[in-house]
């Protein structure tokens, strides 16, 4: 039987630093951004990176995305939290440096969404409104203008776009995830997505949004498993197709908190997943062992068994932590600090199983660089090192791993 982990939902993340408190000058939300027209994205990859960290060195954190495309990356991340809202007005700065240095450097960019003001549903507003969904028809409506609004500025660099951040979560779909409200936004998007396509002749791409955490416990309004929540979401789809590929943020946690640091939960380590009334079920169980290849291979059968065959995986998160020394740990939770070389060969054993599932088309690890140490973030504090790099740029093993696989599988 399972046991219940209290760290395995994150909280909500900002992918940006906490201190930079003066944003770029006011930018024109009809404009496009100002790079040559046909700047179109590379193939997807399974050597993509995450970037965002907690840092309040913004020369530091502007280095990050040379750095990652140094290491052998092809693709890049950027989430809705990059856009900062003034009232019902969005502010783009932040999102046009990053996607502009990104596609200076001939990287692919992909696009996850979150709220926007004039859409959030939650009353009273909460000042981040990056995990308010829109839940009602009116706000349902506010949603279409602002996604137009996005996916018209960045149309001629950006094709690839997840349609929201871990929505079976209650730190990003707020007050509690559910199914049937992120269905519905989701044929939202996807009307505006199609009619943008036609209109303009673009080729924009929408993901399913990818949950994360298998072994969620059911508890009343709280965070679904991922594979419970893709099939209560489809059930209310009724076979409509409503995107283009799937996402997952596919971490693996530890079965307990507590433990010694060498404890096993890399890939090849079998994990207790809640699986009740979904296709990875046999004979009606609610919990399985699975590996992580088996979890990705649950997950991308879940939506063939729901009359959604054929679908391409993307791994917007993916990664393990990695520490010098895990007598840093905090007392008792030496299991969630795993030494340096335990990381790089658990990610090292990830692109193995990757290299074997055909149906994963796009990978990106997390993270790049570790948080800036002492740092406030709301995170677990084992999740400030999932970094490639330690926070000052230097390079862990993991580093090398990607770097050597990347440069070796330059066609993948």
């Amino acid at each position: 039987m399972p046991i219940s982990v209290h760290m395995r939902a994150r909280s909500l993340r900002l992918l940006l630093p906490l201190c930079w408190l003066v944003l770029p000058s006011q930018a024109s939300a009809a404009s496009a951004v100002p790079l040559p027209l046909g700047v179109h994205e590379p193939a997807p990859t399974l050597f993509g990176i995450n970037t965002g960290t907690y840092d309040s060195n913004r020369a530091d954190f502007a280095r990050d995305i040379r750095t990652a495309r140094g290491l052998g990356a092809r693709w890049v991340r950027f989430t809705g939290d990059s856009i900062h809202w003034r009232g019902d007005r969005p502010n783009f700065g932040v999102l046009d440096s990053e996607v502009t240095a990104a596609k200076k450097r001939g990287l692919g960019v992909l696009l996850s969404l979150g709220g926007a003001a004039p859409a959030c549903s939650l009353s009273p507003r909460p000042a981040d409104v990056t995990a308010c969904p829109p839940t009602t028809g009116r706000d349902l409506r506010a949603y279409a203008s602002f996604l137009r609004t996005v996916t018209l500025r960045y149309r001629n660099v950006v094709d690839a776009y997840e349609s929201w951040l871990e929505p079976n979560t209650k730190s990003w779909w707020r007050p509690f995830p559910n199914p049937a409200q992120y269905a519905a936004l989701l044929k939202t998007e996807y009307t505006v997505f199609q009619s943008l396509n036609r209109h303009y002749g673009l080729h924009l791409n929408l993901l399913f949004g990818g949950p994360n955490g298998f072994s969620d416990i059911p508890a009343p309004h709280g965070s679904i498993a991922a594979l419970s929540f893709v099939q209560a979401v489809l059930a209310d789809l009724h076979g409509v197709r409503a995107f283009d590929a799937v996402a997952l943020d596919a971490y693996r946690y530890p079965q307990t908190d507590s433990g010694p640091a060498g404890a096993a939960w890399g890939p090849d380590q079998p994990e207790w997943d809640y699986v009740s009334g979904t296709a990875a079920s046999a004979g009606g169980q609610l919990w399985r062992q699975m590996t992580w290849s088996q979890e990705l291979t649950a997950f991308e059968q879940q939506f063939a068994a729901q009359g959604y065959p054929g679908m391409a995986l993307w791994l917007t998160e993916f990664g393990w932590p990695g520490v010098a020394n895990p007598a840093s740990a905090p007392v008792g939770e030496a299991n969630l600090y795993p030494r340096f070389a335990t990381q790089a060969q658990w990610l090292s054993e990830a692109y193995r199983e990757l290299f074997a599932l055909p149906f994963v088309k796009a990978a990106f690890t997390f993270n790049l660089r570790d948080y800036q140490p002492g740092l406030a973030n709301p995170d677990p504090p084992f999740f400030a090192h999932y970094g490639l790099l330690q926070y000052d740029f230097a390079p862990k093993p993991a580093a090398f791993v990607f770097e050597r696989l990347a440069r070796a599988n330059p066609l993948r």
